[in-house]
């Protein structure tokens, strides 16, 4: 940042600090003057005004000093010392024996002082968020809003009246004979605060309605709050029923409140202008700020009454600021914690992750939890977790703002990195949020190690099983096809020969080693289809598949299968068969369905399998049973996924993804 916007920014943090201290000062002030001299009375939506506005105004030129929005929140800081100024020349003027110095210019400040929201309630909305005027409507109508202000603030300076605040002590610049200018400040008023403020209004809604993206939402925002300061500024003039003063400095503090409010939420929620940790200072100074004033007003009341002027009353009143300063630390706490979750803790967050993570079922779930967690204790907009063994994302970055890499080790090894979004482009980085995410980071190098001796493991027994499977197909050609026809022949062959045989004894004896090995090509017959469903053999998988679904009238079947599904592993075949024929029986016998589908495609190197229903659905609260942990298992045994989706009354959809791999 350059020298000048350092001191602008410096100029921006002194007159809100100044406005603010102020408007605090100004509540003892005036009671203490009312007592002895007539005065107006306070308005709490002016101390409002006064305060808000120039705090939030000095949070946006923290991030963005030279933008003018900052600079028109600034303006009602004047609110407060003129107030104060106002009281100095009444208590000069009307109290004091001698007049004090320089009271004329408390007096003549005491006239116009006010004027400063009559530019900043129209141009604020007309300005948001970048400082510019980028139409011709906004500019026409921010100048007509400065032309009437400035003629309004001329003729108020000049006015011959007293100040508002103490109305015994005249203007000292003030024309006699020139009432008239009471007439054009007014006018002047009006035509901004009104019909400035509801132009704006309306220029708002048009641009909100153009934009897109972040800066639309920004300016809904700003739309919401200067929609409501516009309705309270009406309903105090459309009013016929005369209403107590109090309601009606409230319905105008609640209206003055929309514009900053709507401003905080811009920069909070959608991150402008980079403030999110000043804003959170200000916060809580605007929390103690109210905090003091409410207790030491009571504390005050309370010492006049019990003890006045004495020894109590001063520990009293003490004993609020000592209170007062110890509670900013807790005050403070709990605003970081809404904004910023537990950055300045890092075993909150180990432990908010930890509880997270517990309950998962599977390393990688549980990396998910994981970064789910680190996002939301520290409040931020993108965390994600890289890995050859897992990949796992929460939320998205902010565009521009970028993110911080943390190395994931496990045993020695780095497994992973995690990354952990930047909350915005200046986005401050302390050294226990950097402790808690490198811890974290170790917890997910662990997880990753896990994740990837468990995929290791599925991979070594999805190979076992298709070797295995591969194994069993060839072992049943050769015994279909080789040893069992041999077999037949044999017995066939002993047969004959004992027809020719003439002596009884050793025909039986052939007849018997016969019957023996027929015996033998049945049992081996049983081996061979125990180990793989013949009609995979003999149909194919597309054929086996449509003779699951032969020879039903109820439910009408019908079946689409891909002609890619052809010559794919045997493991995979097997499991897509086992699966289908459990899915088709379940529904057959359960479902009372009246329509079943079957369908089976590849997508890229993945057989998706779906067996569909229209019957009555799984209850809510069934069991599973044997079935479908049985396909679950087949599903799982080639490294894919079975999906069960259903409601009772809508049907049932079996759904499983067997990847194959590189086809045969």
């Amino acid at each position: 940042m350059s020298r000048r916007d350092r001191v602008l920014r410096h100029t921006a943090y002194g007159i809100a600090g100044l406005g603010t201290a102020g408007c605090v000062a100004t509540v003892p002030v005036h009671g203490w003057l009312a007592e002895r001299i007539v005065v107006t009375p306070l308005y709490w939506s002016d101390l409002v005004l006064g305060t808000v506005w120039p705090l939030v105004g000095a949070v946006v030129a923290r991030g963005r000093p030279r933008n003018p929005v900052c600079w028109l929140m600034l303006l009602p800081a004047m609110i407060g010392p003129y107030h104060l100024l106002a009281y100095y020349a009444g208590y000069s003027r009307l109290v004091a024996a001698d007049p004090l110095p320089g009271w004329e210019v408390g007096a003549w400040v005491g006239c116009w002082g006010f004027v400063g929201y009559w530019f900043a309630t129209p141009l604020v909305p007309l300005l948001f968020p970048y400082g510019r005027l980028e139409t011709a409507p906004r500019r026409a109508c921010a100048w007509a809003v400065v032309t009437v202000a400035g003629i309004g603030t001329l003729a108020t300076m000049l006015r011959p009246s007293g100040t508002d605040p103490v109305p015994g002590v005249p203007n000292p610049l003030g024309i006699a004979g020139w009432e008239w200018l009471h007439v054009v400040m007014f006018t002047c008023a009006a035509a901004t605060m009104l019909g400035g403020t509801l132009a704006a209004a309306v220029l708002l809604v048009l641009r909100t309605r153009a934009a897109t993206g972040a800066e639309r939402a920004q300016l809904q925002w700003l739309m919401l709050g200067g929609l409501l300061m516009v309705f309270s500024f009406f309903s105090l003039l459309l009013d016929d029923v005369e209403q107590p003063a109090l309601v009606g400095d409230l319905v105008m503090l609640v209206g003055l409140l929309g514009p900053p409010a709507s401003v905080a939420v811009a920069m909070l929620r959608h991150g402008l202008f980079d403030v999110e940790l000043v804003l959170g200072r200000a916060i809580v100074f605007t929390l103690l700020s109210a905090l003091v004033l409410g207790v030491y007003a009571g504390v005050v009341a309370g010492a006049r009454l019990i003890a006045p002027g004495s020894l109590t009353g001063t520990c009293l009143i003490a004993f609020t600021a000592l209170i007062a300063a110890n509670g900013r630390g807790t005050v403070q706490a709990a605003v970081d914690r809404t904004l910023f979750g537990h950055r300045h803790d890092p075993y909150a967050v180990v432990a908010h992750v930890g509880r997270r993570v517990a309950p998962a079922g599977e390393p990688v779930e549980a990396m998910q939890h994981l970064v789910d967690a680190l996002r939301s204790a520290l409040r931020l907009p993108y965390t994600a977790f890289e890995s050859p063994a897992v990949a796992t994302a929460s939320g998205s970055p902010v565009a521009g703002a970028g993110w911080r890499s943390f190395p994931c080790r496990a045993l020695g090894r780095e497994l992973g990195v995690l990354r952990v979004g930047r909350r915005s482009v200046n986005d401050p980085w302390t050294a226990k949020e950097q402790a808690a995410v490198e811890e974290v980071a170790d917890r997910a190098g662990t997880l990753a190690y896990a994740a990837g001796l468990v995929e290791d493991i599925a991979r070594s027994r999805s190979r076992i099983l298709s070797v295995r499977e591969e194994e069993r197909r060839r072992l049943r050609a050769d015994l279909h096809d080789g040893i069992g026809p041999s077999l037949a022949g044999t017995a066939l062959q002993l047969d004959a020969l004992a027809r020719r045989i003439d002596d009884p004894h050793l025909a039986e004896c052939v007849r018997t080693l016969r019957d023996r090995l027929r015996s033998t090509v049945t049992d081996l017959r049983t081996v061979v289809q125990g180990l793989r469903p013949a009609v995979l053999d003999q149909l194919g998988l597309p054929g086996a598949l449509r003779e699951l679904l032969a020879g039903y009238d109820t439910p009408a079947c019908h079946s689409s299968i891909d002609g890619a599904c052809h010559s794919l592993p045997a493991a995979v075949e097997v499991a897509a068969y086992a699966i289908a024929a459990e899915a088709v029986a379940n529904a057959v016998r359960h479902s009372a369905a009246g329509r079943l589908e079957l369908t089976a495609r590849m997508e890229d190197t993945v057989l998706i399998l779906s067996i569909r229903d229209n019957g009555r659905g799984i209850p809510p609260k069934h069991r599973a049973g044997v079935g479908l942990h049985s396909m679950r298992e087949r599903a799982a045994e080639v490294g894919g996924r079975l999906e069960v989706t259903t409601a009772p009354g809508e049907g049932t959809l079996v759904r499983a993804g067997l990847p194959v791999g590189e086809q045969r």
